[in-house]
């Protein structure tokens, strides 16, 4: 239908590991300016609408003042993560050819949740930022404007990510469904506080369906001892204890602490891990559910995840087949 949606978490890269860590972040001004250029460019490419989910900075509706072929989408406006999640079913409802998130890990996360198979740019403006990219803001609304208007189908320069999919049994019996795209972690503690996982003597096991060396958060414990690449096969599952293997890892971006790992493993896809309670689980490195005594949760590598478009892969695409050309020259070479 040649409609671009854009998503924005205006909270992203504003969490509490800045009072732990050297780490930066991108002001709302500069949000504002990276989904202006993003909705722009989409229009210019060809899309024939551009909808960005309203939010409680009102960096969307600041952003496309002015832009024609743009509107807001309205959502729940509650500031939390089901503004995305609801934004991200809109999309999909309305049939959008592509979103473009502006957010962290845990912004993908919310994504996926409202729309599984979305087709996803995703441009990194959070913490700890593995599953999103650094993207120019051109080029990522190019990118779309180029599947929106038909001139690429999505899957040209797309892959499916891998999902970890979560279902939790309470002592019960009961039982809920969660997902992650970076990592699952269990953490000793009881309640979820700031969310942010900061300690690391805290963490007592970490499924990863990414792990790179050169990441930053939970992830990358299993990145410095079992590197497993974003569309390779499995996870990587890490269980930490008093004993064992010592490491030194990244979880928050400047920081490093030693962690004692007693056991690590790669798993395949579909293969399912458990982690037993108490303790609070963190996805994508937020700490989110609480897992009583008795309680399990049951981990499982999937590759059915948002379809996350590659854009320098897309734009390459374009100009081979000189999609950049001026339709209205009089010649050409």
């Amino acid at each position: 239908m040649g409609i671009v949606g854009i998503v924005v978490n205006p909270w992203a890269g504003k969490d509490v590991r800045r009072l732990h860590a050297p780490v930066g972040h991108t002001p709302d001004t500069a949000k504002v300016g990276i989904v202006r250029r993003v909705a722009s460019a989409a229009i210019e490419t060809g899309a024939e609408h551009v909808v960005v989910a309203r939010d409680t900075g009102r960096i969307g509706e600041r952003a496309i003042a002015g832009v024609d072929g743009s509107e807001l989408l309205d959502g729940p406006g509650t500031g939390s993560a089901l503004d995305t999640r609801r934004a991200a079913a809109q999309f999909a409802e309305l049939g959008c050819s592509v979103v473009v998130a502006l957010g962290g890990d845990g912004t993908c996360r919310d994504v996926a949740i409202g729309w599984r198979a979305a087709p996803l740019i995703a441009m990194s403006t959070g913490t700890n930022n593995v599953f999103p990219a650094m993207v120019d803001a051109t080029s990522a609304g190019t990118a779309a404007g180029l599947i929106a208007s038909g001139a690429i189908a999505a899957v040209a320069a797309s892959r499916p990510s891998k999902v970890l999919d979560v279902t939790i049994t309470d002592a019960d019996g009961t039982t809920a469904t969660d997902l992650a795209l970076v990592d699952v972690a269990l953490i000793d503690a009881g309640h979820t506080g700031a969310r942010a996982v900061v300690r690391a003597d805290s963490i007592r096991a970490v499924v990863a369906a990414m792990a790179a060396p050169a990441s930053t958060g939970l992830s990358s414990i299993a990145g410095r001892l079992h590197p497993l690449q974003r569309y390779e096969p499995g996870a990587v599952v890490v269980r930490l204890g008093a004993h064992g293997r010592r490491v030194r890892a990244p979880i928050m971006p400047g920081h490093f602490d030693t962690l004692t790992v007693t056991c690590v493993e790669h798993v395949g896809d579909g293969v399912p891990v458990q982690l037993d309670g108490p303790g609070v689980l963190a996805f994508d490195g937020e700490r989110d559910r609480l897992l009583g005594g008795g309680a399990t949760a049951t981990v499982t590598a999937r590759r059915d995840g948002p379809l996350l478009v590659e854009v320098s892969d897309m734009l390459m695409c374009a100009a081979q087949f000189g999609l950049f050309d001026d339709p209205e020259a009089d010649d050409g070479p």
